[in-house]
């Protein structure tokens, strides 16, 4: 199942996104005073699948993908005192607390790429393979993003990360040890049926809505809850392949728990207080 034990660093990552609004304007030669959802609207009507009634804003092609928000976990072994420990790290980019009502494309995909380059972890999404790194690739060129230690094709492994390998884990798409093209389940639902909190108050459904309500806070929010759940079945799925032995995968869900809990003390940190409160629920 996997080819690799457990790889250390890690960056447990998802990006959020929203139709392009400043491209519709460019791209149909709209005129530049459109308002956004009047050019979001554009995109979807040029969408395959829109139907006024039926679908009327169906899943748009990447390139039109304006990338509103990516969040991280990072999980690192370090050692204190002899003893081994896991040092985890939640962030976002936009950073909470949010202060604007927009973020700036280029500069939070600039950002996350620059950092991933720096620090060569293991990138664990879900879909990502089909979408996120997709999205950061194509929206990347169109913001003229540079992310040479990201892009470089090392020749051996041991020179570094290559996250555009297919037979390489340095990108580990959970979906795709899961399943095919077909019965592809969601992260909310295997997450809730894992007995891990999945979705809180909001899914991806809303986040167009939230960003033309200038509510780009909930966004990040919703963001960072996707990323924590994404590392709940990563470790699952690693103690199902025998990766982590069953004491230390107990002992890491554990600190794991303690550090969100951790995290929650802070005062703007509501949705990580509701992540605790529904993960006792299931």
């Amino acid at each position: 199942m996997l080819k690799s034990d457990i790889h250390d660093p890690a960056l447990f990552f998802d990006l959020e996104w929203v139709p392009d609004a400043a491209g519709a304007i460019r791209c149909f030669d709209l005129p530049r005073e459109t308002p956004e959802l009047e050019a979001m609207e554009r995109i979807w009507r040029e969408t395959s699948g829109y139907h006024a009634e039926n679908c009327p804003r169906p899943f748009v092609k990447y390139l039109f993908s304006r990338v509103v928000s990516i969040a991280f976990l990072s999980r690192k072994v370090i050692y204190r005192e002899g003893q081994r420990h896991i040092e985890f790290g939640l962030h976002s980019l936009p950073k909470l607390p949010v202060q604007e009502a927009r973020s700036d494309e280029r500069e939070i995909i600039e950002r996350f790429l620059y950092i991933v380059g720096e620090r060569s972890p293991q990138l664990v999404g879900f879909n990502s393979v089909e979408s996120d790194l997709q999205v950061l690739i194509q929206r990347g060129m169109i913001n003229d993003v540079r992310a040479p230690k990201f892009s470089d094709r090392p020749e051996k492994p041991w020179e570094g990360r290559d996250y555009f390998a297919r037979t390489s884990e340095a990108h580990l798409d959970i979906i795709k040890l899961l399943s095919s093209n077909s019965m592809k389940p969601t992260l909310n639902a295997l997450s809730r049926l894992c007995g891990f909190p999945g979705k809180i108050d909001i899914d991806g459904m809303h986040v167009v809505d939230l960003w033309l309500d200038g509510k780009l806070k909930e966004i990040v929010e919703y963001n960072q809850i996707d990323a924590l759940n994404t590392y709940l079945v990563w470790l699952r799925v690693v103690n199902f392949a025998g990766k982590i032995s069953e004491e230390d995968y107990l002992i890491e869900q554990d600190d794991f728990r303690e550090f969100v809990e951790t995290q929650a003390e802070q005062e703007e940190a509501g949705h990580l207080r509701r992540f605790l409160e529904k993960w006792d629920e299931v």
